[in-house]
């Protein structure tokens, strides 16, 4: 297995990385030598800005604070692999595996053998976990995914070895009060960055491996047992940015038919108990319902906020604006488009 250099040691955007991957799996007879068993294999790893990427088969609202990541400049980007929604920052080790080996699952197995073994060589029992993590006292400091290729296979994961674990709570960690029905959040897990079970559990091998660079060159070595290096060229960068381009695609990054519910409820007074049920396609409102105690005047309110909101940023700069200037007291006694923004946003103008 060989290791995969870039000319220069620049900092690039997640993506890129994944479209590398790409051109690796698509070109790995070419790039990398076959070993002593005939097999074309290649390593690198990388590091990143913070940054969430989410699995492609996930709903970015479901799985991410996407306000916090704005305010914050936290980039969002949606991988080609299956598996669920990752923080990564400079603190998070990213490890990409690539091979002509087919076989999902020994392909896998290979890979998360190989990262359990080099962990523990440093002191820290590491184990697999599931299907696609390892674990460092009982505590996820890995998470792996696998995406096929028609002649190769790429295993790309995390390393938790420094990492913001607040930041990565709040970036991740959905906003919205309620999520229901077709977009289901994922699971949170307990960490533990690997320099903290370093300095817990390392051996004599592990003395100066809490210095990032060294454990990064650590792992290089490990998994390409010194078989040499290969520096990208520039009209091989061309083409791997040709390939980032498919990932920043809005269509690919939004996902496509993401129907998921976001509910309000409050009492508002004079009004009764409400419930604003809003239909969201990504990140923008397609329905209104609403439920409740309260006193219809006439039927047609939920096509009218419809009408209102449909199209709108579920924000109080966009959605909470639009509900303040409606008038749906036509349809529900003593009920205002002030009292609406407030139940949904906690605040007007």
């Amino acid at each position: 297995m060989i290791h995969i250099t870039l000319p220069d040691d620049s900092k690039h955007r997640l993506v890129f990385y994944l479209a590398m991957e790409e051109y690796i799996a698509n070109n790995i007879n070419e790039i990398a030598p076959p070993d002593e068993e005939g097999r074309h294999e290649a390593f690198f790893i990388w590091q990143v800005d913070p940054t969430v990427i989410f699995g492609r088969n996930q709903v970015m609202e479901a799985e991410v604070n996407i306000d916090y990541c704005r305010e914050r400049g936290i980039k969002l980007f949606r991988r080609k692999s299956g598996g669920g929604c990752v923080y990564s920052d400079s603190g998070n080790i990213m490890l990409s595996y690539i091979s002509d080996r087919t076989d999902v699952s020994s392909t896998f197995d290979l890979f998360l053998d190989r990262l359990a073994n080099c962990l523990s060589a440093l002191g820290p029992q590491s184990e697999r976990s599931g299907r696609n993590d390892i674990l460092v006292a009982g505590l996820k400091v890995s998470g792996n995914a696998f995406f096929k290729r028609p002649n190769s296979s790429i295993v790309h994961g995390t390393l938790l070895f420094d990492s913001d674990f607040e930041e990565m709570e709040r970036a991740i960690s959905p906003s919205h009060l309620k999520m229901a029905n077709k977009g289901i959040s994922s699971a949170r897990q307990r960490v533990i960055n690997f320099k903290e079970a370093l300095l817990r559990y390392g051996n004599d091998k592990a003395a100066g491996m809490e210095d990032i660079t060294c454990f990064k060159r650590y792992l290089v070595e490990y998994f390409t047992s010194g078989k040499g290096e290969r520096m990208l060229s520039p009209e091989e960068l061309r083409s791997i940015e040709e390939i980032e381009k498919t990932y920043l695609d809005p269509d690919f990054l939004l996902g496509k038919n993401h129907l998921w519910s976001e509910i309000y409820r409050g009492r508002i007074d004079g009004v009764g108990e409400m419930e604003i049920d809003l239909q969201m396609e990504n990140d923008l409102i397609v329905e209104c319902r609403l439920r409740g105690d309260f006193f219809p005047l006439k039927d047609g309110l939920d096509a009218y906020l419809t009408s209102i909101l449909k199209g709108k940023r579920n924000d109080d700069n966009d959605a909470g604006a639009s509900l303040e200037a409606s008038e749906p007291g036509e349809y529900v006694l003593n009920l205002t488009g002030k009292a609406l923004r407030i139940l949904c946003f906690g605040k007007t103008t």
